[in-house]
């Protein structure tokens, strides 16, 4: 019985007793021979690679690289906040190496132990899926249906159902049988929640932080935690599209090219997401930046002549926008538009857009610039 694991329970710890999760042979005359250990089919816990990644921005691109593509990635996910156990091998991608893994690719996992056949497992579920849909994604929710898989029931020796484990770190830390009161549930749930690290350990607040970073000017530190997040499939397009702007920022424009074109190539279905749409739209700016071309000052001298010349006014908002100069190039081709929205195409309405994309839907710049242009379009 070599590479399964033994699941060996111990005084101590929380409720009963904590069981803990070693990856070592044991046989199956020693599982049944009433030392409290039992097996099934596993292998040993991997350490977390992505725990071990250095900080730099080219690390964080090259890790971007080479992580799967979101399908292959889905396969094997620890990620999802509430997930059915199907098979020996989900248990211990899902909740043994998730439990093992830190925030928030992985973190605490609560294990579900149900039957079809169960009333008292039918009013505990709903309301275990409410409160860790709630934590945002702190914490994940394993079911495993006993009938299906009795090797895992047998392994973790349940005796009742409804019985619910919370796994951390690789051991089970605490557990309760029956239907509790809704504020005992909550209370485990709360505690998982705190094993985690609190709400802001999860996957949405991580990328919150990246922004953060990458707003402050901390692009190793934005890139690093973005390459991290990378690992949730359900928020790898927007940890790339964060990459794509922190390669930006470091003056890495083919990098950034690159990560456009696998959130395009890969991530089809969230082009249309507002952090993807961002990136998209940064990385195309950046790209039609002109170069050469007049300087500013001389550009300025133009208009000054001239004020309906279109062409220099919006070359200067092209040199305005390569500058940071958001708001002032916004002006400048609102004024084109203003004067006359159908010049070049419509050129001027196309970048602003393009403007508006990269900035955010959330940027102030954006949703007043977007109001002015509604207003001048429908003069």
């Amino acid at each position: 019985m070599a590479g399964r694991v033994s699941v060996t329970r111990q005084a101590g710890g929380f409720g009963e007793s904590s069981t803990y999760v070693t990856a070592r042979p044991v046989s199956q005359s020693t599982a049944c021979a009433g030392k409290r250990e039992a097996v099934w089919p596993s292998g040993p816990i991997p350490s977390n690679t992505a725990s071990n990644r250095s900080g730099g921005a080219d690390s964080a691109w090259e890790a971007a690289a080479a992580a799967p593509p979101p399908a292959a990635a889905a396969a094997t996910s620890t990620t999802l906040p509430i997930v059915e156990v199907r098979s020996p091998q989900d248990f211990d991608d899902l909740c043994v190496r998730a439990s093992a893994t830190p925030p928030p690719v992985g973190g605490p996992v609560i294990l579900d132990l149900y039957a079809d056949w169960c009333g008292p497992c039918k009013q505990l579920t709903p309301k275990l899926e409410a409160l860790v849909t709630a934590a945002g994604g702190t914490v994940r929710l394993a079911k495993v249906n006993v009938d299906n898989l009795p090797e895992i029931a047998q392994a973790l020796q349940v005796a009742s159902l409804p019985t619910v484990m919370l796994l951390h770190g690789g051991k089970i830390v605490d557990s309760f049988k029956g239907v509790l009161p809704d504020d005992k549930v909550k209370e485990f749930v709360d505690k998982a929640v705190a094993l985690a690290g609190g709400p802001d350990a999860s996957g949405p607040k991580a990328l919150e932080e990246a922004a953060a970073l990458l707003e402050g000017g901390d692009i190793p530190a934005a890139a690093a935690k973005y390459a991290e997040i990378c690992a949730l499939p359900e928020l790898a397009a927007a940890a790339k599209a964060g990459l794509a702007l922190c390669a930006l920022q470091d003056d890495q424009l083919s990098a950034a090219q690159d990560l456009v074109a696998d959130l395009t190539k890969n991530h089809a279905a969230d082009l249309e997401a507002p952090p993807v749409r961002k990136a998209i739209a940064a990385v195309a700016l950046a790209v039609d930046a002109p170069e050469g071309g007049r300087p500013v000052s001389e550009l300025r001298l133009a208009l000054e002549a001239d004020r309906d010349d279109h062409a220099a006014r919006y070359e200067l908002a092209q040199r305005l926008l390569v500058s940071g100069e958001q708001a002032d190039a916004i002006d400048e081709l609102l004024l084109i538009v203003r004067r006359d929205k159908a010049w070049s195409d419509g050129a001027a309405r196309l970048l602003l857009l393009k403007v508006f994309d990269a900035l955010g839907s959330g940027h102030e710049l954006t949703k007043k610039g977007r109001r002015r242009l509604s207003n001048f379009l429908n003069i």
